[in-house]
């Protein structure tokens, strides 16, 4: 019986407790954060390394950045067209422990052109994309609703492709060249 208690606790302690690796939008909303384990790296390596992945992947890196502690965090501020409505703005924070880093979508902003004119505004009218709050997205039984199964499918997707990104970046030994002929 001890043993079967036993068990059960390390199982319990495995998966109970295992970290994401892949954001997931449930009724409790979008994974809040993910720890990506990066083996033999060190937190100076990942930092340098993320700083490194930002001026590859964004055409504007110094616009991008927004805040950042050497070896510890960095905020960057993203954007990307039809992601949500016709436009979406986000804030990822990235921190850095040895050997792992914490990747966290701290903000998603979308705006919508006709919002915009009917408003008669000039300048973007920016509404937040709730993370947590998900009784709009979510039925009763925990399900996406059908109207907002795609959208929520795509913000997945391309944050976890982002993620991965900068996962394969991070351990690669090489910083990837954007013309290699020249």
């Amino acid at each position: 019986m001890k043993q079967l208690v036993f068990l059960f606790f390390i199982i319990f302690v495995k998966f109970g407790f295992a970290q994401q690796t892949e954001f997931r939008f449930s009724e409790e909303g979008l994974t809040d954060f993910l720890v990506v384990e990066c083996e033999n790296k060190t937190q100076s390596q990942l930092y340098k390394k993320t700083i490194d992945w930002i001026a590859v992947t964004y055409n504007t890196p110094m616009a991008v950045q927004k805040a950042q502690i050497e070896n510890e965090y960095i905020r960057i501020e993203g954007s990307a067209k039809d992601l949500l409505g016709s436009g979406t703005k986000y804030q990822i924070e990235i921190s850095f422990k040895d050997g792992k880093y914490k990747f966290d979508i701290t903000q998603i902003q979308f705006w919508n052109e006709l919002d915009n004119f009917l408003l008669g505004g000039s300048e973007p009218i920016w509404k937040d994309f709730e993370m947590t709050h998900t009784n709009r997205y979510v039925d009763k039984k925990g399900q996406i609703k059908g109207r907002y199964k795609s959208t929520c499918e795509k913000v997945i997707n391309y944050f976890n492709t982002l993620n991965l990104s900068l996962k394969v970046f991070l351990l690669s030994e090489q910083i990837p060249s954007k013309n290699k002929d020249w």
